[in-house]
């Protein structure tokens, strides 16, 4: 697999979480879980998190966002299992 076509599949993945954060036709823990498995992609999730804080319609995801967000800027590992 060419780099180029890895890092459009990575981009497109990011993509697709944050539509599934922002989708308010969604139950709320799917969107909470998006936002978890963005975290995946460390400081790559950064603009998609960020985008988040900006246009989600709950407070909960956007306090999950700044919290991620908070947790990759200081270099903390972020762990799936431990949310």
């Amino acid at each position: 697999m060419c780099c180029e076509e890895k890092i459009n599949k990575s981009e497109i993945a990011r993509e697709v979480m944050r539509d599934i954060a922002l989708d308010d036709g969604r139950m709320l823990a799917e969107r909470q879980r998006a936002i978890d498995a963005l975290t995946l992609f460390h400081a790559e999730a950064l603009p998609m998190l960020e985008f988040i804080v900006r246009k989600a319609d709950l407070d909960v995801l956007k306090e999950r966002s700044r919290l991620y967000i908070q947790r990759i800027k200081s270099g903390a590992i972020l762990s799936m299992s431990a949310v």
